[in-house]
């Protein structure tokens, strides 16, 4: 035990919690007890991490991503911390005297070990804002067609990365907080990847984990701080979308996010949610997917579609090897779901129901769903098609001998990739024009909901 030790422990509990400006007011009042170099690095962390959790790290239309540094990223303070910490190491110092007592030994030790730990802080720090920076950019070059299993490898790198530096208990709260965003971030992308893969044990999983582990770091920011208007933002800046009155921009997109999936999940995965829960199951899943399920009854309603439909692509695999294997390793792959080499598409779910694998009009979704499946792939085009379709009816007539009357009909067809194995098949009953604004934009609409395209928007600008 340092002279230190219980004043530190208690700023980083508060800057653990997000409360900054407690973490703030503990250094006015008690900061003059510190060495005046940490004191300033502690000023500055404060700074930064309130910066950090409210999307800070976002590069802005001119380039600035700090709004307390106008000539510094905030990657790039980060990263100037980093340095100082380093170059100011007690092994770094030339002219380093031996310690008098005991006394000045331990705290020797102890300063040593407080900032081995803040540099593999900072480190964690940096590298996750790069991966931030990967995913704003692409999705400043692409905003509608972001795919985050992309950045599935790098997220894996940063979860295994040492941070034993941290276990020393005045840290303790700190590497708390860096192990929540690093398991929401992995699990996010686990399961967003999981999802498009179609594998259902592996998605209801790390969904599952995901919810605890938001769960366990809400409860430890309310429990611990109950003060009110710990975070500002701009009145004027798009982030306030995220903002609640106590939790920051960064953990409530992850909130976000994972009900996003959850939506997504039970839709791709209707018909075995209700086989294993049976009728008793539409009730809560409705409610789980709400805006999905009501966007798509309203368009149907409003736009007179016949069907409205997910086809699964059966032999495509998403997910690459190197990934695979990684995730085999945590024993979180399982089988695709109703993989069939027979039957290389599957329709998976159909509104108002799902159409019969016999119908003819299941046999032209497909069709048409195969023979463009190579312009379909980037998920950027729509398929258009206004075809007649050719059908029997089989008519009796007043006992006589039954006979099918073949007859014709102009169906439009509208196919566009969601993810790489999933795509959305609109079908009309009558002719319908290839810019149709109402289904162009129920298309737009439906497509960036479930890929999180509205979400991942928020990685474009920075705050105000």
């Amino acid at each position: 035990m340092t002279r230190w030790d219980n004043l530190h422990e208690r700023y980083f509990s508060y800057l653990a919690v997000l409360s900054f400006d407690k973490a703030k007011e503990l250094l006015e009042k008690d900061g003059s007890k510190m060495q005046n170099e940490f004191l300033q690095h502690f000023y500055m962390l404060i700074q930064f991490e309130r910066s950090y959790h409210n999307f800070g790290f976002v590069v802005g239309p001119k380039g600035n991503m700090s709004s307390f540094r106008k000539d510094k990223s905030l990657l790039q303070c980060y990263s100037d911390l980093h340095m100082s910490l380093f170059e100011g190491q007690p092994n770094n110092k030339q002219n380093n005297t031996q310690p008098s007592t005991a006394d000045d030994a331990k705290e020797t030790s102890y300063m040593q070990q407080l900032t081995a730990g803040l540099i593999t802080f900072l480190s964690i720090r940096t590298n996750l804002m790069k991966l931030y920076e990967q995913i704003s950019n692409a999705a400043k070059r692409n905003e509608h067609n972001v795919r985050l299993e992309n950045y599935l490898d790098e997220i894996t790198l940063i979860s295994q990365t040492d941070m034993s530096s941290l276990s020393i208990s005045v840290l303790s709260p700190i590497l708390r907080l860096l192990k929540y965003e690093i398991d929401c971030l992995l699990l996010l992308i686990q399961s967003y990847t999981f999802i498009a893969d179609y594998q259902y044990m592996s998605s209801i999983s790390t969904l599952h984990n995901m919810f605890c582990v938001l769960k366990e770091w809400n409860d430890n920011i309310e429990n611990q701080q109950n003060a009110n208007n710990r975070f500002s933002l701009s009145s004027t800046s798009a982030l306030n979308f995220f903002k609640t009155p106590t939790k920051p921009a960064l953990f409530t997109f992850f909130s976000k996010f994972h009900e996003l999936l959850v939506a997504k999940f039970t839709l791709y995965f209707t018909d075995i949610l209700l086989d294993y829960g049976g009728t008793d199951a539409k009730a809560p899943m409705a409610k789980t997917n709400l805006e999905l399920s009501t966007r798509i009854a309203q368009f149907y309603r409003r736009s007179n579609a016949e069907w409205i439909t997910l086809v699964l692509h059966t032999n495509k695999q998403q997910i690459y090897s190197s990934q695979m294997d990684q995730l085999a390793d945590y024993h979180l792959i399982q089988p695709s779901i109703s993989t069939n080499e027979n039957k290389p598409f599957q329709i998976i779910f159909g509104y108002p129901n799902k159409p019969n694998p016999t119908d003819e009009v299941t046999q032209q979704i497909i069709t048409k769903t195969d023979i463009n499946d190579e312009m379909l792939a980037n998920g950027e085009k729509i398929f258009y098609n206004g075809d007649t379709c050719w059908g029997g009816i089989l008519v009796s007539d007043k006992g006589k001998t039954a006979y099918i009357k073949f007859i014709n009909q102009l169906k439009t067809f509208f196919l566009q990739n969601i993810d790489a194995r999933i795509t959305l098949a609109l079908v009309f009953p009558s002719h319908r024009q290839e810019r149709d604004t109402t289904i162009i934009n129920f298309l737009s609409e439906i497509v960036d909901l479930l890929r999180g395209s509205r979400l991942l928007l928020y990685f474009k600008s920075a705050p105000k």
